[in-house]
């Protein structure tokens, strides 16, 4: 029996394995199979239809490829039944024009499941056997050495495939298919002379560490010359849910629920589901469809040892890594599933005519200006969040944040030049108290000098100004409020981007009297609006006591 029709069978094994419970599957997992069954019952009426013959091509390609390290080095690659099956639906749907139907796909496993050298070997079929003249296919990573990782499988697989090393040609950093004049190269931030860049393949790996969409998106766009194009994303869990690939994943959750249709896009994501134990077996064969295979039971074992008896760093590295579970790094103020949970459906039109109380936090020119607005006699407690930037500090991109979009979204203000024009965000500040019921606006006086407390002087609202200097003595019960209140999931955050990005950014200090504080200077990248959450915190905590005490009086001039 040929290879491919052995390989067509481990593909149709899997489903059957994965469906009737034999092959113990998370939720993702099912949902995935499921889709491709739902499909071909479908096909017809969404213009799609199943080349078999296109899917066997691409798994009979992986004969051609040869082992390169350890006890397997010079032996033909084993396709396992979970790889076939993602070759056979990559590379064996179409569209009604005959185009491949899947322009990206992605998949997301634990480590040691083989997703490097898998990648790989699509790559080198992208290059060789997908009829492209001139392709120009590329592995994309974080940076360079990353890049080059998935690049150098595919160099040591040809050099051990002797079929392969008569057609393809190995330099230092390209590996190139005369025949069509088509290339492979490593691909990263730090390559130059990216802009020309026309992609027929991009394998883009461990995406749960890019800091920025900015690659993906250069490779997306050189894209539209090529006829079948295919970005191959591979990746493991990781800790940092504020970077790009994490609000991607929720797009590929949403496709495979059927939330959102996305018929381009192919998602398969082997993980454990919600409630499963981290020392449970089943928790480990969900993440791992290699268990047993090239997962090592004595390997897995010896790992979660170590990771319960060390916990913090190790523990999370285990839980990310080898159970492809999405977990906050141990240093996290608030865990952002909590801070997620704060969402409790609150509305603008709620809000109106409410009593708030403001907290400001007033950064330099060149950065985040935040308003906080508490409203505490709401069923559920609420805080409305503003933000002012700069159009110069998006430009920058410095923060590697992509503030446009939440522009876009209404979630941030940009204002015009590269710093704040004190006049305009006067002005809109303004606006924003004036539409609510504010009873007092906290702020840091050491942060008064640039001129937007005189200004809201001027707009009326002297009397409301509340001096709150950031000492550890004002500012350690707010702070424990939010800690409180945000981990008890009894306030509304409303569901806020930018504030949910904060708080994962946040780092506290704390002295020998367990009195806490926020700290700008260690937090790993902006937490203004947590700040002004604070501030907010601390004028209400504040209000039943002698307002001339905490009424703003406006600067005086001492005579020397």
């Amino acid at each position: 029996m040929k290879k491919s029709e052995i390989y067509k069978k481990k593909a149709l094994s899997y489903i059957d394995r994965v469906m009737s419970g034999e092959r113990v599957a998370g939720e993702l997992e099912k949902l995935a199979v499921k889709r491709h069954l739902d499909d071909m019952e479908n096909a017809t009426e969404k213009g799609l239809y199943f080349d078999e013959k296109a899917a066997k091509t691409a798994l009979a390609f992986f004969t051609l490829l040869r082992h390169y390290k350890g006890e397997w080095a010079g032996k033909e690659l084993e396709l396992e039944d979970w790889q076939c099956f993602i070759v056979w639906c990559v590379f064996g749907w179409k569209t009604a024009d005959g185009r491949r139907r899947f322009m990206y796909a992605n998949v997301e496993v634990a480590r040691k499941n083989g997703k490097t050298t898998f990648a790989a070997g699509i790559a080198l079929f992208m290059l060789v056997l997908d009829g492209e003249a001139g392709a120009e296919v590329y592995s994309a990573a974080v940076d360079k050495t990353q890049a080059s990782i998935c690049w150098d499988a595919a160099k040591l697989m040809i050099e051990q495939s002797p079929e392969l090393k008569a057609y393809l040609t190995v330099w230092k950093t390209s590996i190139v298919y005369e025949r069509t004049a088509s290339s492979y190269k490593p691909l990263s931030k730090e390559t130059k002379n990216k802009d020309g860049l026309s992609p027929h393949c991009a394998i883009c790996d461990e995406m749960h560490a890019w800091t920025s969409d900015d690659l993906y998106h250069l490779i997306t766009t050189g894209m539209g010359a090529r006829r079948q194009p295919l970005v191959f994303s591979i990746t493991t869990a990781g800790s940092n849910m504020s970077l790009p690939y994490y609000s991607m994943r929720s797009l590929y959750v949403d496709i495979l629920k059927g939330v959102k249709i996305q018929e381009n896009t192919f998602v398969i994501i082997y993980c454990p589901d919600k409630g499963d134990e981290w020392d449970d077996l089943v928790t480990w064969q969900k993440a791992n469809p290699n268990y047993g295979i090239s997962v090592y039971e004595h390997y897995m074992q010896n790992e979660f040892t170590s990771a319960k008896n060390k916990g913090g760093t190790k523990e999370v590295n285990f839980k990310t890594k080898n159970l492809n579970m999405w977990v906050d790094a141990p240093d996290v103020w608030i865990q952002d599933e909590k801070v997620l949970a704060c969402d409790h459906g609150t509305t603008e039109e709620d809000l109106s005519g409410q009593e708030c109380y403001a907290g400001l936090d007033l950064a330099s020119h060149v950065d985040i200006n935040s308003l906080a607005l508490y409203f505490p006699k709401l069923p559920v407690p609420a805080f409305r969040f503003y933000f002012w930037i700069p159009e110069g500090k998006v430009i920058q991109k410095e923060d590697r944040i992509d503030y446009r979009q939440w522009h876009k979204e209404g979630w941030i203000n940009i204002t015009p030049g590269d710093v704040i024009d004190i006049d305009f965000f006067v002005s809109d500040l303004s606006s924003v108290l004036k539409k609510y019921d504010v009873k007092r606006i906290a702020f840091d006086p050491a942060k008064a000098y640039h001129g937007v407390i005189q200004g809201l002087q001027k707009e009326g609202f002297d009397e409301l100004l509340d001096e709150f200097s950031q000492s550890m003595q004002n500012m350690s019960e707010p702070t424990k409020k939010i800690e409180a209140d945000v981990t008890a999931g009894s306030i509304d955050l409303m569901g806020n981007p930018v504030i949910r990005w904060m708080f994962r950014n946040v780092v506290v200090y704390r002295d020998a009297n367990d009195n806490i504080k926020l700290d700008k200077k260690r937090s790993i990248e902006k937490i203004d609006g947590v700040v002004s959450m604070a501030n907010a915190y601390g004028t209400y905590m504040s209000k039943d006591e002698d307002e001339s005490t905490y009424t703003y009086k406006g600067f005086y001039t001492v005579k020397m």
